[in-house]
């Protein structure tokens, strides 16, 4: 991972049984939790509502300023607080890709944070730096 980086992908959350205004506490919270270094990682992101519905709202993230080039190093404590959040039957897809062309992520479900592996294929098949496919 290179020093910058570009939030490329974070899929609208669906939150059941919390107000917005528990939401966003929430969100106060996980911030707070950080030693001071990390907040700062963390504090430019920025939720806003799409949608509403009587049972659920649905979330939006964004980032201050429009600043999805930065140094997105709180990546993985975000990928966690969307886990506690997020509806049930739901899934996020939280993407990134640095300023050294490395990709990464991570696959979000309730309670549930896997690392998304990027592999490299051609027609199916595995590659690797030496490996040529005549």
């Amino acid at each position: 991972m290179g020093i910058y980086s570009t939030l490329e992908r974070c899929d609208d959350i669906k939150v059941v049984g919390m107000t917005e205004e528990n939401f966003r506490n929430k969100w106060k919270k996980k911030i707070e939790s950080l030693d001071e270094d990390r907040k700062g990682y963390l504090d430019f992101y920025e939720w806003s509502i799409t949608q509403k519905e009587p049972d659920c709202l649905w979330f939006s993230l964004g980032c201050e300023d429009d600043d999805y080039y930065a140094k997105h190093y709180a990546d993985r404590d975000l990928a966690d607080f969307i886990s506690t959040v997020i509806a049930e039957d739901s899934v996020c897809l939280l993407e990134f890709s640095g300023d050294d062309n490395s990709l990464w992520g991570y696959y979000i479900t309730h309670g549930s944070v896997k690392e998304i592996e990027y592999v490299r294929m051609v027609d199916g098949k595995l590659i690797d730096d030496q490996e040529t496919l005549l």
